[in-house]
Protein backbone atom coordinates (compact mmCIF):
# COMPACT_ATOMS: atom_id res chain seq x y z
CA UNK A 1 0.00 0.00 0.00
CA UNK A 2 1.39 3.52 -0.71
CA UNK A 3 0.63 4.63 2.87
CA UNK A 4 3.45 6.62 4.79
CA UNK A 5 2.72 6.92 8.77
CA UNK A 6 4.93 8.93 10.87
CA UNK A 7 6.39 6.50 13.65
CA UNK A 8 4.47 6.56 16.53
CA UNK A 9 7.46 7.37 19.21
CA UNK A 10 7.44 10.65 17.37
CA UNK A 11 3.74 10.94 18.01
CA UNK A 12 2.85 13.02 21.60
CA UNK A 13 -0.28 10.32 22.15
CA UNK A 14 -1.14 6.68 20.01
CA UNK A 15 -3.99 8.68 18.70
CA UNK A 16 -2.19 11.35 16.99
CA UNK A 17 -0.56 8.77 14.04
CA UNK A 18 -1.39 9.99 11.16
CA UNK A 19 -2.29 8.01 7.40
CA UNK A 20 -1.30 10.41 4.77
CA UNK A 21 -2.47 8.55 1.51
CA UNK A 22 -5.55 6.67 0.43
CA UNK A 23 -6.63 3.67 -2.04
CA UNK A 24 -7.48 4.53 -5.99
CA UNK A 25 -10.66 2.80 -6.53
CA UNK A 26 -11.08 -0.50 -9.24
CA UNK A 27 -7.25 0.41 -10.52
CA UNK A 28 -3.90 -1.91 -9.53
CA UNK A 29 -0.71 -0.23 -7.84
CA UNK A 30 2.41 -1.28 -7.00
CA UNK A 31 4.94 -0.27 -4.27
CA UNK A 32 8.63 -1.41 -5.17
CA UNK A 33 8.87 -2.75 -1.03
CA UNK A 34 5.27 -3.90 -0.76
CA UNK A 35 4.37 -5.40 -4.04
CA UNK A 36 1.11 -5.64 -5.76
CA UNK A 37 -1.47 -2.99 -3.98
CA UNK A 38 -4.80 -3.20 -5.44
CA UNK A 39 -6.55 0.10 -5.43
CA UNK A 40 -9.78 0.35 -4.00
CA UNK A 41 -8.83 -0.94 -0.53
CA UNK A 42 -10.37 1.52 2.38
CA UNK A 43 -8.68 3.54 4.04
CA UNK A 44 -11.67 3.83 6.75
CA UNK A 45 -9.30 2.92 9.79
CA UNK A 46 -6.81 5.43 8.93
CA UNK A 47 -8.95 8.32 8.50
CA UNK A 48 -10.42 7.34 11.61
CA UNK A 49 -7.16 7.35 13.68
CA UNK A 50 -6.57 10.46 12.58
CA UNK A 51 -10.03 12.17 13.60
CA UNK A 52 -9.59 10.28 17.13
CA UNK A 53 -6.13 12.62 16.78
CA UNK A 54 -8.11 15.78 16.40
CA UNK A 55 -9.68 15.23 19.94
CA UNK A 56 -6.17 16.09 21.36
CA UNK A 57 -5.63 19.76 22.14
CA UNK A 58 -2.17 18.87 20.52
CA UNK A 59 -1.23 19.91 17.08
CA UNK A 60 -0.77 17.05 14.90
CA UNK A 61 2.49 17.29 12.28
CA UNK A 62 2.00 17.71 8.66
CA UNK A 63 1.16 14.59 6.31
CA UNK A 64 4.33 13.15 3.87
CA UNK A 65 3.77 13.37 0.64
CA UNK A 66 2.88 10.44 -0.89
CA UNK A 67 5.68 7.45 -1.88
CA UNK A 68 5.78 6.55 -5.63
CA UNK A 69 4.00 2.62 -6.03
CA UNK A 70 6.63 2.12 -8.55
CA UNK A 71 9.63 3.84 -9.74
CA UNK A 72 10.04 1.59 -13.60
CA UNK A 73 7.77 -0.85 -15.54
CA UNK A 74 9.18 -3.88 -13.53
CA UNK A 75 8.22 -3.24 -10.33
CA UNK A 76 4.75 -3.59 -11.94
CA UNK A 77 3.20 -7.26 -12.05
CA UNK A 78 1.37 -7.62 -15.39
CA UNK A 79 4.74 -5.44 -16.98
CA UNK A 80 5.35 -8.63 -19.10
CA UNK A 81 1.93 -9.31 -20.40
CA UNK A 82 1.91 -8.24 -23.77
CA UNK A 83 -1.69 -8.35 -24.24
CA UNK A 84 -2.10 -6.08 -21.21
CA UNK A 85 0.69 -4.14 -20.21
CA UNK A 86 1.40 -2.88 -16.92
CA UNK A 87 3.69 0.14 -17.76
CA UNK A 88 5.10 2.32 -14.43
CA UNK A 89 3.57 6.34 -15.21
CA UNK A 90 3.60 9.44 -13.90
CA UNK A 91 -0.03 9.40 -12.50
CA UNK A 92 -0.74 13.45 -13.64
CA UNK A 93 -0.56 12.44 -17.02
CA UNK A 94 -3.45 10.04 -16.89
CA UNK A 95 -5.43 11.49 -14.10
CA UNK A 96 -8.50 11.66 -16.37
CA UNK A 97 -8.18 7.61 -16.85
CA UNK A 98 -7.58 6.78 -13.14
CA UNK A 99 -10.19 6.13 -10.80
CA UNK A 100 -11.11 9.05 -8.40
CA UNK A 101 -10.07 8.97 -5.14
CA UNK A 102 -12.18 10.32 -2.02
CA UNK A 103 -11.82 14.23 -1.38
CA UNK A 104 -8.38 15.32 -0.16
CA UNK A 105 -6.32 11.93 -0.39
CA UNK A 106 -3.52 12.81 -2.68
CA UNK A 107 -2.57 10.92 -5.65
CA UNK A 108 0.60 8.99 -6.09
CA UNK A 109 3.10 10.37 -8.21
CA UNK A 110 3.86 7.29 -10.04
CA UNK A 111 1.50 4.37 -10.41
CA UNK A 112 1.72 0.92 -12.04
CA UNK A 113 -1.15 1.48 -14.80
CA UNK A 114 -2.78 -0.57 -17.96
CA UNK A 115 -1.13 1.40 -21.06
CA UNK A 116 -3.00 0.38 -24.60
CA UNK A 117 -4.41 -3.02 -23.70
CA UNK A 118 -4.37 -5.72 -27.28
CA UNK A 119 -7.96 -5.33 -28.04
CA UNK A 120 -8.81 -8.60 -29.81
CA UNK A 121 -12.36 -8.47 -30.59
CA UNK A 122 -13.48 -8.85 -34.16
CA UNK A 123 -17.37 -8.01 -33.28
CA UNK A 124 -18.46 -11.51 -34.38
CA UNK A 125 -20.44 -13.88 -32.10
CA UNK A 126 -19.47 -16.62 -34.10
CA UNK A 127 -15.55 -16.62 -32.72
CA UNK A 128 -14.06 -17.22 -29.87
CA UNK A 129 -11.27 -14.16 -29.10
CA UNK A 130 -8.11 -14.67 -27.58
CA UNK A 131 -4.81 -12.61 -27.00
CA UNK A 132 -1.30 -14.43 -26.82
CA UNK A 133 0.13 -12.71 -23.75
CA UNK A 134 3.79 -13.19 -24.67
CA UNK A 135 3.47 -11.99 -28.70
CA UNK A 136 -0.22 -10.42 -28.65
CA UNK A 137 -0.95 -12.21 -31.48
CA UNK A 138 -4.84 -12.31 -31.64
CA UNK A 139 -6.46 -15.28 -32.62
CA UNK A 140 -10.03 -15.96 -33.77
CA UNK A 141 -11.34 -19.09 -32.65
CA UNK A 142 -14.98 -20.75 -34.00
CA UNK A 143 -17.73 -20.70 -31.64
CA UNK A 144 -19.10 -24.12 -33.07
CA UNK A 145 -18.54 -27.32 -33.71
CA UNK A 146 -17.24 -29.35 -36.63
CA UNK A 147 -17.46 -32.88 -35.27
CA UNK A 148 -17.81 -34.96 -38.59
CA UNK A 149 -15.04 -33.01 -40.65
CA UNK A 150 -17.66 -32.41 -43.49
CA UNK A 151 -16.96 -28.51 -43.26
CA UNK A 152 -20.12 -27.20 -42.31
CA UNK A 153 -20.20 -26.26 -38.77
CA UNK A 154 -23.24 -26.95 -36.16
CA UNK A 155 -24.96 -24.01 -34.92
CA UNK A 156 -24.80 -21.95 -31.41
CA UNK A 157 -26.75 -23.88 -28.66
CA UNK A 158 -30.42 -22.74 -28.90
CA UNK A 159 -30.00 -21.57 -32.78
CA UNK A 160 -31.81 -23.11 -35.69
CA UNK A 161 -29.07 -24.44 -38.51
CA UNK A 162 -28.83 -21.84 -40.97
CA UNK A 163 -30.23 -18.75 -39.21
CA UNK A 164 -28.36 -15.37 -39.55
CA UNK A 165 -27.05 -15.57 -35.86
CA UNK A 166 -26.32 -19.07 -35.45
CA UNK A 167 -22.70 -19.35 -36.75
CA UNK A 168 -23.19 -22.67 -38.48
CA UNK A 169 -25.87 -24.25 -40.92
CA UNK A 170 -25.18 -28.20 -40.35
CA UNK A 171 -28.08 -29.80 -39.38
CA UNK A 172 -26.38 -32.49 -38.21
CA UNK A 173 -23.09 -32.80 -36.59
CA UNK A 174 -22.87 -36.17 -36.31
CA UNK A 175 -22.79 -37.67 -39.98
CA UNK A 176 -20.45 -36.15 -42.61
CA UNK A 177 -23.16 -36.95 -45.08
CA UNK A 178 -25.31 -34.18 -43.82
CA UNK A 179 -24.65 -30.09 -45.01
CA UNK A 180 -26.59 -28.21 -46.79
CA UNK A 181 -26.67 -28.85 -50.59
CA UNK A 182 -25.52 -32.40 -50.10
CA UNK A 183 -27.73 -34.67 -52.51
CA UNK A 184 -30.16 -36.42 -51.09
CA UNK A 185 -29.97 -40.09 -50.73
CA UNK A 186 -31.02 -43.13 -49.60
CA UNK A 187 -28.77 -43.73 -46.55
CA UNK A 188 -30.64 -42.70 -43.22
CA UNK A 189 -30.05 -38.92 -42.57
CA UNK A 190 -31.30 -35.29 -43.89
CA UNK A 191 -28.64 -35.31 -46.69
CA UNK A 192 -29.77 -31.97 -47.79
CA UNK A 193 -30.86 -30.76 -44.87
CA UNK A 194 -34.38 -29.38 -45.62
CA UNK A 195 -35.44 -31.16 -42.23
CA UNK A 196 -36.54 -34.48 -44.16
CA UNK A 197 -34.95 -38.01 -43.98
CA UNK A 198 -34.60 -39.79 -46.89
CA UNK A 199 -37.02 -37.85 -49.03
CA UNK A 200 -40.18 -40.10 -49.98
CA UNK A 201 -38.46 -43.37 -48.46
CA UNK A 202 -40.44 -46.61 -47.48
CA UNK A 203 -38.40 -49.21 -45.22
CA UNK A 204 -38.35 -53.34 -46.23
CA UNK A 205 -36.61 -56.16 -44.61
CA UNK A 206 -33.24 -57.00 -46.33
CA UNK A 207 -32.22 -60.06 -44.23
CA UNK A 208 -33.15 -63.16 -45.33
CA UNK A 209 -32.98 -64.48 -40.94
CA UNK A 210 -31.73 -61.95 -38.32
CA UNK A 211 -28.62 -62.25 -36.51
CA UNK A 212 -27.86 -64.02 -33.20
CA UNK A 213 -25.69 -61.16 -31.33
CA UNK A 214 -25.52 -62.65 -27.62
CA UNK A 215 -23.61 -65.55 -26.94
CA UNK A 216 -24.22 -68.21 -24.08
CA UNK A 217 -25.36 -65.81 -21.41
CA UNK A 218 -29.22 -66.33 -21.58
CA UNK A 219 -31.14 -64.36 -20.39
CA UNK A 220 -30.15 -61.40 -22.28
CA UNK A 221 -31.93 -58.05 -23.65
CA UNK A 222 -30.96 -54.79 -25.90
CA UNK A 223 -29.74 -52.19 -24.18
CA UNK A 224 -28.82 -49.79 -27.12
CA UNK A 225 -27.54 -49.68 -30.64
CA UNK A 226 -25.08 -46.89 -32.75
CA UNK A 227 -23.79 -46.98 -35.79
CA UNK A 228 -20.70 -44.61 -36.74
CA UNK A 229 -20.32 -44.75 -40.20
CA UNK A 230 -18.76 -47.76 -40.76
CA UNK A 231 -20.03 -50.17 -38.23
CA UNK A 232 -22.73 -50.62 -35.36
CA UNK A 233 -22.17 -50.58 -32.17
CA UNK A 234 -24.57 -53.35 -29.95
CA UNK A 235 -24.93 -52.94 -26.35
CA UNK A 236 -27.03 -55.47 -24.63
CA UNK A 237 -27.03 -57.21 -20.91
CA UNK A 238 -26.52 -61.06 -20.42
CA UNK A 239 -26.66 -63.22 -17.09
CA UNK A 240 -24.14 -65.33 -16.06
CA UNK A 241 -23.23 -64.63 -12.16
CA UNK A 242 -25.67 -61.74 -12.12
CA UNK A 243 -26.20 -59.59 -14.81
CA UNK A 244 -22.88 -58.05 -17.16
CA UNK A 245 -22.65 -55.12 -20.05
CA UNK A 246 -21.62 -56.51 -23.18
CA UNK A 247 -20.61 -54.76 -26.42
CA UNK A 248 -20.48 -56.30 -30.27
CA UNK A 249 -19.18 -54.48 -33.25
CA UNK A 250 -21.39 -55.32 -36.50
CA UNK A 251 -20.80 -54.79 -39.63
CA UNK A 252 -22.52 -53.14 -42.15
CA UNK A 253 -23.97 -55.58 -43.65
CA UNK A 254 -25.12 -57.42 -41.01
CA UNK A 255 -22.03 -59.69 -39.59
CA UNK A 256 -20.46 -60.05 -36.20
CA UNK A 257 -16.90 -57.91 -35.73
CA UNK A 258 -14.10 -58.81 -33.76
CA UNK A 259 -13.76 -58.92 -30.87
CA UNK A 260 -16.90 -60.38 -30.25
CA UNK A 261 -19.03 -60.07 -26.79
CA UNK A 262 -16.75 -57.73 -24.92
CA UNK A 263 -17.76 -56.47 -21.12
CA UNK A 264 -17.83 -53.05 -20.72
CA UNK A 265 -18.41 -52.52 -17.20
CA UNK A 266 -15.46 -54.78 -15.66
CA UNK A 267 -16.68 -54.74 -11.75
CA UNK A 268 -17.58 -57.58 -9.78
CA UNK A 269 -21.36 -56.09 -9.61
CA UNK A 270 -24.31 -56.20 -11.76
CA UNK A 271 -24.66 -53.45 -14.64
CA UNK A 272 -27.20 -53.37 -17.17
CA UNK A 273 -28.89 -50.28 -19.46
CA UNK A 274 -27.33 -49.27 -22.58
CA UNK A 275 -28.67 -45.87 -24.19
CA UNK A 276 -25.68 -45.46 -26.91
CA UNK A 277 -25.43 -41.47 -28.52
CA UNK A 278 -23.07 -41.33 -32.12
CA UNK A 279 -21.97 -37.70 -31.87
CA UNK A 280 -19.50 -37.73 -35.03
CA UNK A 281 -16.25 -38.56 -33.37
CA UNK A 282 -17.16 -40.76 -30.24
CA UNK A 283 -20.03 -42.41 -28.72
CA UNK A 284 -21.46 -41.64 -25.21
CA UNK A 285 -22.65 -44.94 -23.21
CA UNK A 286 -25.02 -44.69 -19.80
CA UNK A 287 -25.90 -47.83 -17.87
CA UNK A 288 -27.48 -48.87 -14.16
CA UNK A 289 -24.80 -50.00 -12.10
CA UNK A 290 -24.46 -51.60 -8.74
CA UNK A 291 -21.12 -51.33 -7.82
CA UNK A 292 -21.89 -49.24 -5.08
CA UNK A 293 -24.64 -51.43 -3.05
CA UNK A 294 -27.57 -49.94 -4.41
CA UNK A 295 -28.01 -49.18 -8.44
CA UNK A 296 -26.25 -45.87 -9.47
CA UNK A 297 -25.88 -44.65 -12.61
CA UNK A 298 -22.71 -44.10 -14.66
CA UNK A 299 -21.27 -42.74 -17.86
CA UNK A 300 -18.53 -42.98 -20.50
CA UNK A 301 -17.19 -42.46 -23.95
CA UNK A 302 -16.03 -44.69 -26.70
CA UNK A 303 -14.33 -45.10 -29.44
CA UNK A 304 -16.04 -46.01 -32.84
CA UNK A 305 -14.43 -49.71 -32.16
CA UNK A 306 -15.83 -49.92 -29.12
CA UNK A 307 -12.84 -49.58 -26.72
CA UNK A 308 -13.27 -47.32 -23.33
CA UNK A 309 -11.94 -43.43 -23.85
CA UNK A 310 -13.26 -42.38 -20.00
CA UNK A 311 -12.67 -43.73 -17.00
CA UNK A 312 -16.30 -44.64 -15.73
CA UNK A 313 -18.34 -41.45 -14.63
CA UNK A 314 -20.74 -41.69 -11.78
CA UNK A 315 -23.40 -39.38 -12.52
CA UNK A 316 -25.73 -40.44 -9.55
CA UNK A 317 -25.05 -40.70 -5.66
CA UNK A 318 -27.99 -40.86 -3.50
CA UNK A 319 -30.29 -42.65 -1.48
CA UNK A 320 -31.92 -45.74 -3.01
CA UNK A 321 -32.14 -47.33 -6.53
CA UNK A 322 -31.52 -44.79 -9.75
CA UNK A 323 -32.32 -46.68 -12.56
CA UNK A 324 -33.20 -46.80 -16.38
CA UNK A 325 -31.45 -44.17 -17.68
CA UNK A 326 -31.60 -42.39 -20.93
CA UNK A 327 -29.03 -40.28 -23.38
CA UNK A 328 -29.50 -37.70 -25.94
CA UNK A 329 -26.99 -34.82 -27.67
CA UNK A 330 -28.56 -31.75 -27.77
CA UNK A 331 -25.95 -30.42 -30.49
CA UNK A 332 -23.37 -29.31 -27.62
CA UNK A 333 -23.81 -31.70 -24.58
CA UNK A 334 -24.79 -34.92 -23.30
CA UNK A 335 -28.19 -35.02 -21.60
CA UNK A 336 -28.65 -38.27 -19.10
CA UNK A 337 -31.55 -38.71 -17.52
CA UNK A 338 -33.35 -41.40 -14.67
CA UNK A 339 -35.75 -42.60 -12.93
CA UNK A 340 -34.33 -42.20 -9.43
CA UNK A 341 -35.52 -43.27 -5.61
CA UNK A 342 -33.96 -40.55 -3.74
CA UNK A 343 -36.88 -39.20 -2.24
CA UNK A 344 -38.66 -42.52 -1.42
CA UNK A 345 -40.89 -42.43 -4.63
CA UNK A 346 -38.93 -42.71 -8.14
CA UNK A 347 -38.68 -39.33 -9.79
CA UNK A 348 -37.00 -38.08 -13.04
CA UNK A 349 -33.31 -36.50 -12.06
CA UNK A 350 -31.01 -35.39 -15.33
CA UNK A 351 -27.25 -34.45 -15.89
CA UNK A 352 -25.93 -32.15 -18.08
CA UNK A 353 -22.30 -33.47 -19.43
CA UNK A 354 -19.65 -32.16 -21.43
CA UNK A 355 -18.39 -33.53 -24.81
CA UNK A 356 -14.81 -34.79 -22.82
CA UNK A 357 -16.99 -36.37 -20.68
CA UNK A 358 -17.13 -33.68 -17.57
CA UNK A 359 -19.84 -33.11 -15.60
CA UNK A 360 -21.58 -29.57 -16.19
CA UNK A 361 -22.79 -28.88 -13.10
CA UNK A 362 -24.91 -31.03 -10.63
CA UNK A 363 -27.99 -33.60 -10.90
CA UNK A 364 -31.22 -31.75 -11.81
CA UNK A 365 -34.77 -32.72 -10.70
CA UNK A 366 -37.04 -32.73 -14.27
CA UNK A 367 -40.00 -34.54 -12.67
CA UNK A 368 -40.86 -34.61 -8.71
CA UNK A 369 -42.66 -37.26 -7.47
CA UNK A 370 -45.57 -35.31 -5.87
CA UNK A 371 -46.44 -38.78 -4.52
CA UNK A 372 -46.58 -40.38 -7.59
CA UNK A 373 -44.00 -42.41 -8.77
CA UNK A 374 -42.43 -41.31 -12.20
CA UNK A 375 -40.53 -43.91 -14.35
CA UNK A 376 -39.21 -45.28 -17.77
CA UNK A 377 -37.76 -42.01 -19.05
CA UNK A 378 -37.31 -40.92 -22.53
CA UNK A 379 -35.31 -37.95 -24.05
CA UNK A 380 -35.37 -36.02 -27.06
CA UNK A 381 -33.56 -33.19 -28.33
CA UNK A 382 -35.52 -30.25 -30.47
CA UNK A 383 -34.39 -27.12 -32.22
CA UNK A 384 -34.16 -25.07 -28.81
CA UNK A 385 -35.56 -27.26 -26.12
CA UNK A 386 -35.38 -30.77 -25.25
CA UNK A 387 -38.48 -33.16 -24.20
CA UNK A 388 -38.83 -35.52 -21.70
CA UNK A 389 -41.84 -38.49 -21.74
CA UNK A 390 -42.10 -40.53 -19.14
CA UNK A 391 -44.83 -42.98 -17.39
CA UNK A 392 -46.52 -41.35 -14.42
CA UNK A 393 -48.80 -43.30 -11.85
CA UNK A 394 -48.66 -47.01 -10.51
CA UNK A 395 -50.82 -50.26 -9.65
CA UNK A 396 -52.74 -49.67 -13.18
CA UNK A 397 -53.13 -46.42 -13.06
CA UNK A 398 -50.32 -44.98 -15.24
CA UNK A 399 -50.61 -42.06 -17.86
CA UNK A 400 -47.75 -40.98 -20.03
CA UNK A 401 -46.55 -37.34 -19.65
CA UNK A 402 -44.33 -34.73 -21.69
CA UNK A 403 -42.31 -32.02 -20.49
CA UNK A 404 -40.00 -29.33 -22.38
CA UNK A 405 -36.66 -27.58 -21.05
CA UNK A 406 -34.30 -25.30 -22.26
CA UNK A 407 -31.82 -27.87 -24.02
CA UNK A 408 -28.67 -25.88 -22.68
CA UNK A 409 -29.90 -24.91 -18.96
CA UNK A 410 -32.45 -27.43 -18.06
CA UNK A 411 -34.75 -25.31 -16.79
CA UNK A 412 -38.57 -26.08 -17.74
CA UNK A 413 -40.01 -24.77 -20.74
CA UNK A 414 -43.42 -26.11 -20.15
CA UNK A 415 -45.37 -27.83 -17.34
CA UNK A 416 -46.46 -31.09 -17.05
CA UNK A 417 -48.70 -32.57 -19.74
CA UNK A 418 -50.65 -35.20 -20.22
CA UNK A 419 -49.73 -37.16 -23.68
CA UNK A 420 -51.94 -40.04 -22.95
CA UNK A 421 -55.59 -40.16 -22.02
CA UNK A 422 -56.66 -40.62 -18.35
CA UNK A 423 -58.84 -43.68 -18.94
CA UNK A 424 -56.42 -45.87 -20.26
CA UNK A 425 -52.70 -47.23 -19.02
CA UNK A 426 -50.49 -45.85 -20.86
CA UNK A 427 -47.21 -47.56 -20.90
CA UNK A 428 -43.86 -47.88 -22.25
CA UNK A 429 -43.38 -43.56 -23.23
CA UNK A 430 -41.05 -43.05 -26.21
CA UNK A 431 -40.37 -39.39 -27.66
CA UNK A 432 -38.58 -38.03 -30.91
CA UNK A 433 -37.95 -35.07 -32.68
CA UNK A 434 -39.50 -35.03 -36.31
CA UNK A 435 -38.59 -31.95 -38.32
CA UNK A 436 -40.72 -29.43 -36.53
CA UNK A 437 -42.32 -30.96 -33.80
CA UNK A 438 -42.13 -33.44 -30.85
CA UNK A 439 -44.19 -37.28 -30.83
CA UNK A 440 -45.27 -39.17 -28.00
CA UNK A 441 -46.05 -42.91 -28.54
CA UNK A 442 -46.77 -45.48 -25.96
CA UNK A 443 -49.04 -48.78 -25.60
CA UNK A 444 -52.26 -49.49 -23.37
CA UNK A 445 -51.84 -51.95 -21.25
CA UNK A 446 -54.91 -53.14 -20.41
CA UNK A 447 -58.46 -52.16 -21.84
CA UNK A 448 -60.41 -53.20 -24.81
CA UNK A 449 -57.78 -51.29 -27.16
CA UNK A 450 -54.43 -52.56 -26.89
CA UNK A 451 -52.46 -50.91 -29.43
CA UNK A 452 -49.62 -48.24 -30.03
CA UNK A 453 -50.87 -44.39 -29.78
CA UNK A 454 -49.03 -41.13 -30.43
CA UNK A 455 -49.38 -37.43 -29.90
CA UNK A 456 -47.42 -34.47 -31.06
CA UNK A 457 -46.36 -31.50 -29.53
CA UNK A 458 -44.75 -28.48 -30.17
CA UNK A 459 -41.72 -27.24 -28.49
CA UNK A 460 -43.76 -25.30 -25.80
CA UNK A 461 -45.92 -28.42 -25.30
CA UNK A 462 -49.17 -27.07 -27.32
CA UNK A 463 -50.77 -30.88 -28.84
CA UNK A 464 -50.40 -30.39 -32.40
CA UNK A 465 -52.30 -34.11 -33.15
CA UNK A 466 -54.01 -35.17 -30.59
CA UNK A 467 -53.94 -39.22 -29.04
CA UNK A 468 -54.22 -41.33 -32.39
CA UNK A 469 -54.24 -44.92 -33.13
CA UNK A 470 -51.10 -46.10 -34.82
CA UNK A 471 -51.62 -49.82 -34.81
CA UNK A 472 -54.50 -52.26 -35.48
CA UNK A 473 -54.31 -55.79 -33.67
CA UNK A 474 -57.67 -56.49 -33.09
CA UNK A 475 -58.26 -58.37 -30.29
CA UNK A 476 -54.59 -58.54 -29.97
CA UNK A 477 -51.88 -57.10 -28.07
CA UNK A 478 -49.46 -53.98 -29.45
CA UNK A 479 -46.57 -53.14 -27.13
CA UNK A 480 -42.98 -51.72 -26.98
CA UNK A 481 -43.13 -49.07 -30.10
CA UNK A 482 -40.15 -47.66 -31.44
CA UNK A 483 -39.67 -44.55 -33.54
CA UNK A 484 -37.83 -43.48 -36.39
CA UNK A 485 -38.05 -39.48 -37.28
CA UNK A 486 -37.51 -39.01 -40.80
CA UNK A 487 -38.69 -35.33 -40.95
CA UNK A 488 -42.21 -36.02 -43.20
CA UNK A 489 -42.91 -39.52 -41.88
CA UNK A 490 -41.91 -41.55 -38.97
CA UNK A 491 -40.83 -45.46 -39.24
CA UNK A 492 -42.48 -47.13 -36.44
CA UNK A 493 -41.54 -50.56 -35.12
CA UNK A 494 -43.19 -52.59 -32.90
CA UNK A 495 -44.09 -55.82 -31.22
CA UNK A 496 -47.50 -57.12 -31.90
CA UNK A 497 -49.27 -60.93 -31.03
CA UNK A 498 -51.84 -61.18 -33.58
CA UNK A 499 -50.28 -63.83 -35.34
CA UNK A 500 -50.54 -66.34 -32.70
CA UNK A 501 -46.90 -67.64 -32.88
CA UNK A 502 -46.31 -68.76 -29.42
CA UNK A 503 -45.44 -64.94 -28.32
CA UNK A 504 -44.95 -61.60 -30.18
CA UNK A 505 -43.29 -60.36 -33.54
CA UNK A 506 -41.90 -57.48 -34.83
CA UNK A 507 -43.73 -55.20 -37.32
CA UNK A 508 -43.46 -51.62 -38.94
CA UNK A 509 -45.43 -48.97 -40.58
CA UNK A 510 -44.85 -45.98 -42.12
CA UNK A 511 -46.46 -42.65 -40.26
CA UNK A 512 -47.13 -38.84 -41.64
CA UNK A 513 -45.81 -36.47 -39.57
CA UNK A 514 -50.05 -35.81 -38.62
CA UNK A 515 -49.72 -39.55 -37.89
CA UNK A 516 -51.62 -40.54 -40.47
CA UNK A 517 -51.23 -44.21 -41.55
CA UNK A 518 -49.07 -44.38 -44.97
CA UNK A 519 -48.23 -47.81 -45.15
CA UNK A 520 -49.47 -51.24 -44.40
CA UNK A 521 -48.55 -53.13 -41.44
CA UNK A 522 -45.46 -54.96 -42.15
CA UNK A 523 -44.71 -57.92 -40.53
CA UNK A 524 -40.35 -58.39 -39.91
CA UNK A 525 -39.87 -61.29 -37.78
CA UNK A 526 -41.51 -65.01 -38.16
CA UNK A 527 -40.53 -67.16 -35.05
CA UNK A 528 -41.70 -68.83 -32.34
CA UNK A 529 -41.70 -67.13 -29.20
CA UNK A 530 -41.03 -63.39 -28.19
CA UNK A 531 -39.86 -60.88 -30.49
CA UNK A 532 -39.74 -57.92 -28.59
CA UNK A 533 -38.29 -54.41 -27.68
CA UNK A 534 -36.90 -52.93 -30.92
CA UNK A 535 -33.98 -50.39 -30.87
CA UNK A 536 -33.60 -49.21 -34.20
CA UNK A 537 -30.70 -47.02 -35.57
CA UNK A 538 -29.88 -45.70 -39.02
CA UNK A 539 -27.01 -47.48 -41.31
CA UNK A 540 -25.46 -47.44 -44.12
CA UNK A 541 -26.89 -46.70 -47.46
CA UNK A 542 -29.93 -45.91 -46.21
CA UNK A 543 -30.87 -48.87 -44.02
CA UNK A 544 -31.75 -49.06 -40.14
CA UNK A 545 -30.74 -51.39 -38.00
CA UNK A 546 -32.69 -53.17 -35.49
CA UNK A 547 -31.53 -54.67 -32.18
CA UNK A 548 -34.38 -56.98 -30.24
CA UNK A 549 -34.80 -59.32 -27.86
CA UNK A 550 -35.79 -62.96 -29.53
CA UNK A 551 -36.45 -66.02 -27.72
CA UNK A 552 -36.58 -68.21 -30.72
CA UNK A 553 -33.92 -70.44 -29.05
CA UNK A 554 -35.43 -73.23 -27.14
CA UNK A 555 -37.55 -70.07 -25.48
CA UNK A 556 -34.07 -68.57 -24.16
CA UNK A 557 -33.78 -64.58 -24.06
CA UNK A 558 -30.97 -63.46 -26.84
CA UNK A 559 -30.04 -60.34 -28.44
CA UNK A 560 -30.45 -60.60 -32.37
CA UNK A 561 -29.75 -57.75 -35.03
CA UNK A 562 -31.65 -57.08 -38.52
CA UNK A 563 -31.79 -54.55 -40.95
CA UNK A 564 -34.06 -52.93 -42.80
CA UNK A 565 -33.08 -51.17 -46.42
CA UNK A 566 -34.44 -48.05 -47.89
CA UNK A 567 -36.61 -47.26 -51.00
CA UNK A 568 -36.65 -43.63 -51.57
CA UNK A 569 -39.43 -42.02 -53.88
CA UNK A 570 -37.03 -39.09 -54.87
Amino acid sequence: MFVSPRSASNSPTRSSATISSATISSATITSPRRGLVRLGVAYALALGSATCGARSSLDLPAPLPPQPECIRHEDCPGHDDACKPVRCVDSEKYRDKLPELPAGVPLPPRVCFVVEPVLCDDDSACTVDACDSATAACTHFPATLDLDDDGFRAPLPGKQPGALDACGDDCNDASALSFPGNPEMCDGVDNDCNGVVDDGAEFVPINAEPVRISGMIAPAGPGGLGFDGESYLAIYTGSTSGFDMYETRISSSGAKLEPIETKIALQNADSAGGPIVWVGDRYGLVWQDRRDADYEIYFTLLTGDGKKALADLRLSNAFGFSINPDLVWNGNEFIAAWQDERTGLFEIVGQRIALDGTLVGGNVVLAASNGVPNEAPNLASGATTLALAFANGAGGQQSVLLRTFDRETLDARSGLILASPTTVEAVSPTVVWNDDRYVVSWHERSGNNRAVFATSFDEDGNVLTPPTQLTSPGAARSRYSALTPLGDRLLLIWADDRDMNQGYELYSRMIGADLSALSIEMRLTNAPFDSIYPVPTFGADGQVGVLFRDDRSQGEHHVYFTQLGCVTGG
